[in-house]
């Protein structure tokens, strides 16, 4: 008869495990994420930027457009044309000769005069052939100095100075008798002058410089008494010109005409400085100010006129002297996220008008300016 055994509590108690490891492990990872994100919502939230920037003013080259006539600034505008004529000389040739021809000495170290009748041929050591053009006699021990033009046209008888020998003459005397030139041979420029298109364009210059102070003169004796000593503007154009010959033509002198057309605006000085200060100040742009203006400094050109002449703009451009005094519009926040504080320095150092510049972080853990805007606050000194 078989035994069987009976179990005990002790045979069924399961066998102990470390099942609760895991869930201990997520949950350390999850309490640790929430410290981060904690704090990195701390950091970011709490986390402050004072700039505080000492400015001083500088001096900045700008541009206005103003209004004249009508509603605008005090000033009249007028416009006139004029003609005139004028003989004016033409300019120098600058056609060379077709053939180069120079100086030389004849030289006679025979014992008797020589005589060379024209025509006489002289070669260069290069093989170029001149000839001498009127009969002439070299005194013997002695020389004399003639122009001697090459044989051949073209640029072929421009040559160096040098040795020239007499074909001509029998042998026992080509060592005695010869040429020798000190300056090269050229083609010289030819007798006379050129009407040429520069002639054209500086007498128009001429006429035109002469015509436009004449043309002011008149404008200004038809103002009205008050305004006779307004400051003038103004702007010419030659509508038309004529010269006497066309360019190209051979001439010593020639005739020139123009008629330029005159458009002068008279305006009240006190009236436009006003003006333009008060345009600067109701448009300030970009968190600046405008403290003053250099008058000297001024250059008004017209803009535009309508039709009619009753009215015009006028394009100022001056030297101002301009202040930052908004630095939230004068500088991009954005620009100056994540940057420390000597990177906050070397960024204004670079900009026209800030001496110094003074960075605050907050709280004492904060190395960096914070990234969100809002955070960065800008302050003039």
């Amino acid at each position: 008869m078989s035994r069987h055994r009976i179990p005990t509590i002790r045979d069924t108690e399961p066998t102990p495990l470390n099942n609760n490891l895991p869930i201990k492990r997520i949950v350390i990872s999850f309490l640790v994420a929430v410290v981060a994100i904690t704090s990195l919502i701390l950091y970011y939230s709490l986390a402050r930027a004072t700039i505080t920037l000492e400015i001083k003013p500088d001096n900045t080259v700008m541009e206005a457009t103003l209004a004249v006539g009508q509603n605008g600034i005090k000033a009249t505008v007028k416009q006139l044309e004029l003609s005139q004529e004028k003989t004016f000389p033409a300019s120098p040739s600058d056609e060379l000769e077709e053939k180069a021809s120079g100086l030389l000495s004849l030289i006679n170290e025979n014992n008797a005069d020589q005589t060379l009748i024209a025509t006489t041929r002289l070669l260069s050591t290069d093989n170029i052939l001149f000839r001498i053009q009127e009969t002439v006699t070299v005194p013997a021990k002695g020389k004399i100095e003639i122009k001697v033009v090459a044989d051949e046209p073209g640029s072929g008888g421009e040559i160096a100075a040098g040795r020239f020998s007499i074909p001509g003459l029998k042998q026992p005397l080509r060592d005695k008798i010869y040429g020798q030139s000190t300056n090269p041979m050229k083609r010289a420029a030819k007798p006379g002058n050129k009407v040429t298109s520069l002639d054209f364009e500086q007498a128009r210059k001429e006429l035109s410089n002469q015509l436009v102070p004449q043309a002011l003169s008149k404008l200004r004796e038809q103002l009205p008494n008050e305004e006779k000593s307004y400051a003038v503007v103004y702007q010419n154009e030659t509508i038309n010109e004529k010269p006497s010959v066309p360019a190209g033509t051979s001439a010593s002198e020639f005739k020139y005409q123009i008629t330029e057309k005159i458009t002068a605006i008279f305006y009240e000085s006190a009236d436009l400085r006003t003006q333009l200060l008060d345009y600067l100040q109701n448009h300030q742009e970009n968190g600046k100010k405008v403290l003053s203006i250099e008058e000297e400094s001024l250059t008004i050109n017209i803009d535009i006129i309508n039709e009619d002449s009753s009215a015009a703009d006028l394009k100022i451009k001056f030297l101002a002297q301009v202040t930052i005094t908004e630095p939230d519009k004068a500088f991009n926040k954005y620009d100056l996220i994540g940057r420390t504080p000597e990177e906050i320095k070397n960024y204004f150092d670079t900009i026209p008008g800030v001496i110094r510049v003074e960075t605050e972080l907050a709280p004492f853990w904060v190395t960096t300016v914070p990234t969100v805007p809002e955070h960065i606050t800008l302050k003039v000194k």
